[in-house]
């Protein structure tokens, strides 16, 4: 299916029998942040809980034959209907209610299937770099399997709501289907009616999207479509689509910060780095009660590119305003969109200067990350820690950086609430038993 332009496509979506009861039960967080305690609970909550299809790292990783049996229970379920492939071509609206800081809050985005396009199209983008060993892994379970069970996440453009009131329309008929995980609860409105579609694909017709999660599925679809012969001759083989949910970044998405657990070899070297800290950058000492609101007060408050460093029961808000010593020759090494990036700056900037003339080797400091201030401030009272608390990186900074062909460095977005695993599926291929 060649194209020029973003479109939306109906597809023929896979679902859970709604007779094996409560939804919720039966989904799974995408495969690549379940760990071990988690997986083991959602083993427990249904025997057809989509974990065992999915197949997170942290389930049966050594077993050699854990695809061809994932793929197996893939044809048991469908056999036995447990999994149902309805008829007719169908998107999705998509609503997850959940709070955030004690708030509550609403994401609306439309689950569908778009044409598969390589990046250099411009149609689709990233924002981040990848790391082999995931795409490997999918791509032997997509061989096996030959099924997509979750999306991929993109973000658009709405600067004047016309999409958002497009899907809030939608809204006002009765949810379809719901299922609630990890105090996310989870909606979808089928939609079957061309005229939605086209006016979908009019209002998508001049965008381009950056992928906010599964980076990691999307390049193996990728990888895999150049695998399958018949792609190449039928333009509508699914294998030359991916399922995706499409949210705007002005309204509809949410990043979180992603703190740093610097864990050092001994307490005398936090001193000495906290040293390094005050001697090259301005440092001001505040008070934290170790709640995100108050932290995210204390960093929109201060100037330039602040951090909140935190060592035992002592803080600093490390403010860098680009014209200290040595930062600005470094800063103008990285390209102009990545300057104005807070994990860019720490990590090229703020931590080699510091633990320079701190004498620390990099290689001395254990790093660890979290999204919790709470957790972060916990692990700061520990000797020999000091947790180094960000900002969220702005959703329009993101799709900055990704129009201008960079990438961010690792761990600077993470998107939230996560797109479920086993929401909705769809077969793409049959594959020989």
């Amino acid at each position: 299916m060649e194209t020029h332009r973003l479109q939306a496509v109906p597809f023929l979506p896979i679902i859970f029998n709604p007779a094996l009861g409560d939804l919720g039960n039966l989904l799974a967080p995408p495969y690549d942040v379940i760990d071990a305690q988690q997986c083991q609970s959602l083993l427990a909550r249904h025997p057809y809980n989509v974990v065992r299809l999915i197949l997170p790292p942290s389930l049966n990783e050594n077993d050699p034959n854990r695809y061809a049996e994932a793929a197996a229970l893939w044809q048991q379920w469908l056999k036995e209907e447990s999994l149902v492939q309805l008829e007719e071509p169908s998107v999705f609206v998509y609503a997850q209610h959940f709070h955030l800081y004690g708030q509550p809050k609403t994401h609306l985005a439309l689950l569908t299937t778009i044409p598969l396009t390589p990046y250099e199209s411009g149609l689709v983008r990233p924002h981040e770099h990848t790391l082999p060993k995931p795409k490997s892994d999918r791509l032997t379970l997509l061989r096996t399997m030959g099924a997509e069970l979750g999306q991929v996440h993109g973000l658009l453009s709405d600067e004047r709501g016309e999409w958002h009131q497009l899907l809030q329309e939608a809204t006002q008929q009765p949810v379809w289907l719901q299922g609630s995980l990890d105090g996310v609860t989870h909606r979808l409105w089928r939609i079957t009616d061309p005229a939605f579609v086209e006016e979908v694909n009019r209002v998508v017709a001049d965008q381009w999207l950056v992928i906010a999660d599964g980076h990691h599925r999307y390049e193996t679809a990728l990888v895999f479509r150049e695998e399958v012969a018949d792609a190449k001759t039928n333009a509508n083989h699914p294998v030359n689509l991916i399922g995706i949910v499409l949210s705007d970044y002005q309204q509809n998405a949410t990043i979180l910060p992603t703190h740093r657990l610097l864990r050092f070899t001994n307490p005398e070297q936090v001193e000495h780095f906290l040293r390094g800290l005050q001697r090259r950058f301005w440092l001001t000492e505040v008070q934290w009660d170790g709640s995100d609101q108050q932290l995210m007060s204390l960093l929109s408050d201060a100037e330039g590119i602040p951090f909140l460093v935190v060592a035992q029961d002592r803080f600093w808000l490390v403010a860098v305003r680009g014209v200290e010593g040595g930062v600005n020759k470094v800063l103008e090494e990285l390209p102009p969109p990545l300057r104005r990036v807070d994990t860019a700056v720490l990590h090229q900037a703020v931590l080699p200067l510091a633990l320079a003339d701190a004498s620390v080797p990099i290689d001395a400091l254990v790093l660890d990350y979290t999204h919790d201030g709470q957790q972060a401030w916990g692990f700061a009272q520990e000797q020999g820690s000091v947790a180094i608390l960000l900002r969220p990186i702005p959703l329009s900074l993101v799709r900055m950086v990704a129009q201008h062909g960079y990438r961010l460095p690792p761990k600077t977005t993470y998107f939230t609430p996560k797109v479920p695993s086993g929401l909705v599926m769809r077969q793409i291929m049959k594959v020989p038993k």
